[in-house]
C-alpha cells in the first residue's frame, strides 16, 4: 500500500512543522531535493547558498523538463528502501512537478497545499528571519514573496487536491486531518501500487 504525499505552500506556512509530524507519529519517509542539489553544486563548481540552490534547481528543470526530481531522487529512494510504505516530498514548488508526480505515481500521490493568511505568513517568515538560520540573509518579506519560485509555489493551491489551512491549527491536527482527507477522498486505497 504504497502512498506520496506532496507538500507545497507558501514561505513560513509551517511545512516542516506537518512534515516532522508525518514522519514522526505516521511513519512517513521524507524524500528531499537539498542532498543531491548540494553535490550537483559541488560537481558543477556552483555555490551553496540558498538563492544557487533554487538557481540550480531551476536550471535542471529546464534542463529535465521538470522530471530531475523524480529520475534523480524519488525513483532511487523508492527503490532503495521497498519495504517502505509513505513517502513525503515535503516541498513541490512549480506546477509541471505536480503533473510529473501524478503522471508517473497516479493513485498513490496525494497534493497537499498548506495555508494561512498574509499576516500570519509574515509574522511567522519575520520572526524566522530574527532567528537566522534557514531564513538567515535579511531577505525583507516583500523580495521572498516576490520570488518567482515563491509565487509559483503559492499558486500552487490552485491545483492541490485538499488545502489545509495552518493559522490556527497545531502541526500535529494538521498531519491527522491530511491522512483523514486523504483516505476519505478515495486518494489512498489500499492495495493500490502505480
Amino acid at each position: 500500500m504504497k502512498r506520496l504525499l506532496l507538500l507545497s505552500g507558501p514561505i513560513a506556512v509551517g511545512k516542516s512543522a506537518v512534515a516532522k509530524q508525518l514522519i514522526e507519529q505516521h511513519q512517513f519517509q521524507k524524500i528531499s531535493s537539498g542532498q543531491y542539489l548540494m553535490e550537483q553544486a559541488q560537481e558543477r563548481g556552483s555555490g551553496t547558498s540558498r538563492a544557487d540552490l533554487q538557481l540550480l534547481g531551476d536550471t535542471l528543470d529546464t534542463e529535465t523538463d521538470y522530471r530531475w526530481l523524480i529520475d534523480e531522487i524519488v525513483r532511487a529512494r523508492i527503490a532503495a528502501t521497498p519495504a517502505q510504505e509513505s513517502w513525503l516530498f515535503d516541498s513541490v514548488r512549480k506546477k509541471r512537478q505536480v503533473i510529473n508526480f501524478k503522471e508517473i505515481y497516479r493513485r498513490i500521490t496525494f497534493h497537499v497545499h498548506l495555508n494561512a493568511p498574509e499576516a500570519t505568513l509574515r509574522q511567522r517568515y519575520e520572526a524566522r528571519l530574527a532567528d537566522g538560520g534557514e531564513y538567515a540573509g535579511a531577505t525583507p518579506y516583500n523580495v521572498a514573496i516576490n520570488h518567482p519560485n515563491e509565487v509559483e509555489a503559492r499558486s500552487l493551491i490552485a491545483v492541490a487536491d485538499t488545502v489545509v489551512d495552518l493559522s490556527a491549527k497545531p502541526p500535529e491536527k494538521a498531519a491527522a486531518d491530511i491522512l483523514k482527507q486523504w483516505n476519505i477522498g478515495g486518494k489512498y486505497a489500499p492495495g493500490s501500487s502505480d
